[in-house]
C-alpha cells in the first residue's frame, strides 16, 4: 500500500465534513480513499477486462444469483419448519455459530 499527502481546498473539506463523513467513511483518509476508489470504479479503471467479466459475471448478475439462493434457502427453511423438521431459533443459532467460526 502506498500513501500520499493530499491538500484539498476548504470547499472540498466542507463537503467531506458535512455530507460524506459517516456515509463513505469515518476518518479523513478513509473518506478520501473511498472517493478515489468510487471515482476510478465509475470511470472503468478498476473493472476487469471484459473477457474476465463474462466468465465471472457482472455485479448485477452475482447479486441476482445471491437473491435466488437467498430465496431458495428461505423456502427450504420454511418447508422444513412447516413439517416440524426445523426449529427456527435453533437454525438461527447454528447459522450464527458457523458465521463466527469462519472469522
Amino acid at each position: 500500500m502506498r500513501r500520499a499527502l493530499v491538500s484539498l481546498p476548504d470547499g472540498v473539506w466542507n463537503v467531506i465534513d458535512k455530507e460524506l463523513r459517516g456515509q463513505v467513511g469515518d476518518g479523513d483518509s478513509e473518506v478520501i480513499r473511498n472517493i478515489v476508489i468510487a471515482y476510478l470504479t465509475e470511470r472503468g479503471y478498476l473493472v476487469k477486462p471484459k473477457t474476465h467479466i463474462s466468465k465471472t459475471g457482472t455485479v448485477d448478475q452475482v447479486a441476482g444469483e445471491l437473491d435466488i439462493h437467498d430465496n431458495m434457502i428461505t423456502a427450504l427453511a420454511e418447508i422444513l419448519e412447516e413439517h416440524g423438521q426445523l426449529d427456527q431459533n435453533e437454525w438461527e443459532k447454528r447459522v450464527q455459530k458457523k458465521l463466527h467460526q469462519k472469522k
